[in-house]
């Protein structure tokens, strides 16, 4: 049996808080620092989606920020999963990539109604974390590589609780790789088949629950049936139109009365949008984006048009696990997890 290569990458990192809500402005002091520490496999094409993506590399790491005020936003411990796919590599000695990562973060300090109302940004202690970057490896010695990167992180609960405004951090980030087995280990040519459906169908099912943009913490429960269909670009990308059907229960404190009570008419309580979409897929994984815009909704006060950003993954052919964020230009309305069958 051979064994593995793994490659070691600590690195370090420097950046600024993007301040997306006003009442951020005021209390960022500082720029945000970090370290990051990553162990990652390089893949050599022993199926064709390796081969498709010149054999990317996965990996498992955590990351530590600081947060740009210890006192109020405190600090960020993360644990994440990640794909690096490279774009091209036009010597053996030199890289161009662009890296996906997805996973959970412990926040040090929230929104605390009497110990620490000014943060408005989180509400919650765990929270996503989503991260997009691009990076460029130079081989400096057959083990070792310089990385520079730059990316976009963001830290949200999905509005599991109030206030929500979301984390968005850019930066810079510097690191050495280290191979720690230097086996060779020859690419295998995997034989890529023929696409045999260029159009895709699928159903899916989404529910989870949300708060109102209050402090009062009533959680509401929602739910989403979606329909899609999708035409395949290659093996790797697609596009589509669908339509979705929603419920949201926080709508009935949105259009209470005067008196406070709540909206009880189901009608007032459901929304129906049309979207267009676009998703990539590596495997069983597919990480997609969908535009949206209702077309019946009594409750007008956000934005008509709605987007998500989601991760699915197939089960089987038929059957996918889906996860999904959905919000209004940038502000999370809420996440939904669900299943789904597609033919």
């Amino acid at each position: 049996m051979v064994k593995r290569p793994v490659i070691i990458e600590p690195k370090v990192e420097a950046g600024f808080i993007l301040p997306f809500c006003e009442a951020l402005e005021y209390v960022i002091q500082d720029e945000i620092y970090g370290f990051d520490l990553s162990l990652s496999f390089p893949t050599y094409g022993k199926d064709y989606w390796e081969k498709l993506y010149n054999h990317p590399r996965t990996g498992i790491g955590y990351s530590f920020w600081s947060l740009g005020n210890d006192q109020i936003l405190g600090k960020a411990h993360s644990l994440y999963g990640y794909v690096n796919f490279p774009v091209f590599k036009p010597t053996g000695k030199f890289s161009f990539n662009y890296q996906v990562s997805l996973g959970g973060a412990h926040l040090t300090k929230r929104f605390d109604l009497y110990e620490n109302h000014l943060n408005r940004a989180i509400g919650t202690h765990l929270n996503l974390y989503v991260r997009l970057g691009i990076d460029g490896k130079i081989k400096l010695l057959p083990r070792c590589e310089l990385l520079i990167e730059a990316g976009v992180t963001h830290f949200s609960n999905g509005k599991i609780k109030s206030p929500n405004y979301g984390i968005n951090v850019s930066s810079f980030s510097l690191g050495l790789n280290y191979l720690l087995n230097n086996k060779e280990i020859a690419l295998q040519e995997s034989e890529i088949p023929q696409i045999e459906k260029w159009y895709v169908q699928s159903v899916i099912y989404s529910a989870g629950s949300k708060v109102y943009d209050n402090l009062i913490g009533k959680r509401y429960f929602l739910s989403s049936l979606s329909y899609n269909l999708e035409r395949l670009i290659d093996h790797k990308r697609k596009f589509g139109l669908g339509a979705d059907f929603f419920y949201d229960g926080a709508i009935s404190e949105a259009l209470a009365s005067e008196d406070g009570t709540p909206e009880k008419d189901f009608s007032k309580l459901i929304r129906f949008g049309l979207h267009a979409s676009y998703a990539v897929r590596y495997k069983q994984l597919i990480m997609g984006v969908q535009f949206g815009h209702y077309l019946y909704s009594k409750y007008d006060d956000l934005s008509p048009f709605y987007n998500r950003l989601s991760v699915q993954y197939l089960l089987t052919k038929k059957i996918l696990w889906n996860i999904a964020i959905k919000s209004h230009w940038g502000k999370a309305d809420c996440m939904e997890c669900g299943i789904g069958y597609t033919w």
